[in-house]
């Protein structure tokens, strides 16, 4: 299963009533979540954030850090293969895809999907899951380019997807998805989609966000479950 989310402040408690359905997702009295904060360069502080969060909903965290610590590719691998649940943070998705590439990291979570773990994660860490995201990736490396790119993810959801698309800079999503074969899907903040089986449904923690799919040229709004 993946739960995509399409933004929302963590540390505040928007996104609380996801994580809730996260956690809930492993099936587990305790379940041990591995956070990868590889889009934001292993922040200290993000990563103190998701596990305060996650340990209040009474997981056990780990954090993978790729580039704060010095890892072998048997531990890489140990720590997706003996977690319940991955939860992927936000930041420059670019730099993180090409980075899991060296580490194999792509490739090992690919093997925890067909092993029906829980996937997660927020901004980027909801791309990755996807065929494309739209992404700022460009503003990372230079904050005065404010292109949006798509940025290839691991294909394991057959869409294109936008987060933060209740940002008025991602409305030019709606040009770009025009140019491409796949359908598309926008997520506004407090929103995500989970994806099992080959189907999606979209879940929020509140009401006033909303998300939208992109299919033969039309932008529909998408039924929302409220939690």
């Amino acid at each position: 299963m993946i739960i995509a989310i399409g933004g929302g402040e963590i540390a505040t408690g928007e996104t609380r009533k996801i994580d809730e359905f996260i956690v809930s997702c492993a099936k587990k009295e305790q379940p041990r979540l591995l956070f990868i904060p590889t889009a934001s360069m292993d922040a200290p502080g993000y990563i103190e954030t998701v596990k305060s969060v996650y340990s209040s909903l009474g997981c056990v965290v780990d954090a993978l850090c790729l580039y704060t610590e010095t890892i072998t590719d048997e531990e890489i691998k140990t720590k997706i293969s003996t977690a319940d649940i991955i939860y992927v943070g936000g930041g420059n998705t670019l730099r993180m895809m090409e980075t899991w590439k060296k580490y194999h990291v792509d490739k090992y979570l690919i093997d925890a999907y067909k092993e029906g773990k829980v996937l997660s994660g927020l901004s980027a860490g909801a791309i990755c899951w996807f065929k494309k995201g739209h992404s700022d990736s460009l503003f990372f490396e230079n904050p005065a380019n404010t292109e949006f790119i798509f940025v290839e993810g691991l294909g394991l959801v057959p869409y294109i997807v936008c987060p933060h698309y209740d940002e008025e800079e991602r409305m030019s999503f709606d040009d770009m998805i025009k140019t491409q074969e796949l359908d598309g899907i926008a997520l506004e903040a407090t929103t995500a989609l989970v994806y099992d089986n080959q189907e999606y449904k979209i879940i929020r923690a509140n009401h006033n966000y909303h998300a939208y799919l992109f299919k033969e040229g039309k932008k529909i709004l998408l039924e929302c479950i409220d939690l």
